[in-house]
C-alpha cells in the first residue's frame, strides 16, 4: 500500500495550490476588464464568520488552520478582494445572533457589515470527516486505499441585500495508513499532519468557489454618516477611492419578508450622486451633486 507521510507533500500542494489560485484570480481580473471596458474597478471588501467544526474531531485544533489557510491564499493571490479580519471585526461578527429557526440574523448581519464596508461575509463549516476505502490503480494490480474525506459547506452572504450569494459544499480527501485510519474512524487523537493536508486540498476548492460569484460582482459601498452635505463612507485608499470619483447613489425599497422569520433588503432606482472630496486608509468623504435625501440610501456604486 502507497503511504504519503512527508511534510514536503504538504509544501508542494501548496505551491501547486497558489499556482493555479493565481492563474485562476488573474482570469477573474481579466473577465472584470472586459465587463468595464477596461475601466477603474474597485476591491471588495469581505469578512468571515466564525469556522464552524461540526465533525466531532480535532476541536479548535481543526479550525483554526481551516481559516489561516484560507485568509493567506485569498490574500496573496486574489489583488481584488480586501481581507477585513481585525480582532474587533471577528469578535463582532462572532456576536451576530441567530433567528428562533436557527439561520443568521441575515438583518443584523448587514447591518454589521455596512458598517464596516463589507461586500460579502464568508461562513465556512466543517461539516463532516468520513474514513472510506476505495481500489485504484491499473486493473489486475489494484490496491486497497484507506482514504479520509473531508466535506466543508461554504455559504457567502451579500451584505447589500442579506441574501445567500452561495451555499455548496466542497468535498476532498487524503491517503493515509491503515493504523491513522482507524485512529482517525475512532476519534482517538488529532493527527495535525493529515488535517493540514486535508484543509490544504479543500482550501483551494473553497477559494475558486469564493472567485467566481465576488469577482464578477461590483463594488458596492454604504453611506454611515451624514452632516450638512458631507457624506462618510466605510470604504477608502484600501479598496481603491480616490478624490474626484463620483458615485452613484441608490434608493432604498421595503424590505422582502423570507421563510423562518429572514427579511431581505431592496435596493431602489438612482437617486443622486456623490464626488469623493478626501480620502483616508478605509475610509472617505463626499460631496452631493446631483439628487437629495442621499442619506436615505440603500448603496453607492463607482459610476461609469
Amino acid at each position: 500500500m502507497r503511504i504519503i507521510h512527508t511534510k514536503g507533500t504538504i509544501t508542494i500542494a501548496l505551491c501547486l495550490m497558489a499556482i493555479f489560485l493565481a492563474i485562476g484570480c488573474a482570469a477573474t481580473k481579466k473577465i472584470t476588464e472586459d465587463i468595464t471596458g477596461g475601466e477603474k474597478a474597485l476591491k471588495k471588501k469581505i469578512g468571515f464568520l466564525p469556522v464552524v467544526n461540526k465533525t466531532g474531531y480535532g476541536g479548535k485544533d481543526f479550525e483554526k488552520p481551516a481559516r489561516v489557510y484560507l485568509n493567506i491564499l485569498l490574500k496573496r493571490f486574489c489583488d481584488d478582494l480586501v481581507i477585513i479580519d481585525s480582532q474587533k471585526t471577528c469578535n463582532l461578527l462572532e456576536r451576530i445572533p441567530r433567528l428562533p429557526s436557527g439561520q443568521l440574523d441575515n438583518l443584523a448581519l448587514a447591518k454589521l457589515g455596512r458598517a464596516f464596508g463589507l461586500n460579502a461575509v464568508l461562513e465556512e463549516s466543517l461539516s463532516e470527516i468520513e474514513c472510506v476505502t476505495d481500489k485504484r490503480g491499473i486493473w489486475g494490480f489494484r490496491n486497497t486505499c484507506m482514504l479520509v474525506q473531508l466535506s466543508v459547506r461554504v455559504r457567502a452572504y451579500d451584505i447589500e441585500t442579506g441574501a445567500i450569494l452561495f451555499d455548496e459544499v466542497v468535498n476532498d480527501e487524503v491517503e493515509v495508513s491503515e493504523h491513522d485510519w482507524q485512529n482517525i474512524k475512532e476519534r482517538s487523537g488529532y493527527h495535525k499532519e493529515i488535517a493540514d493536508r486535508l484543509l490544504t486540498k479543500t482550501t483551494a476548492k473553497i477559494c475558486k468557489k469564493i472567485r467566481e460569484p465576488l469577482g464578477s460582482e461590483p463594488w458596492k459601498g454604504y453611506i454611515t454618516f451624514v452632516s450638512g452635505n458631507t457624506f462618510a463612507l466605510t470604504a477608502g485608499k484600501d479598496v481603491g477611492l480616490a478624490i474626484g470619483d463620483v458615485l452613484e447613489v441608490f434608493g432604498t425599497n421595503e424590505p422582502i419578508e423570507g421563510q423562518a422569520g429572514q427579511f431581505y433588503l431592496v435596493s431602489g432606482p438612482k437617486i443622486g450622486e456623490l464626488r469623493i472630496t478626501r480620502v483616508y486608509r478605509n475610509r472617505a468623504e463626499a460631496i452631493g451633486i446631483l439628487g437629495s435625501d442621499l442619506q436615505k440610501s440603500s448603496h453607492v456604486k463607482l459610476k461609469r
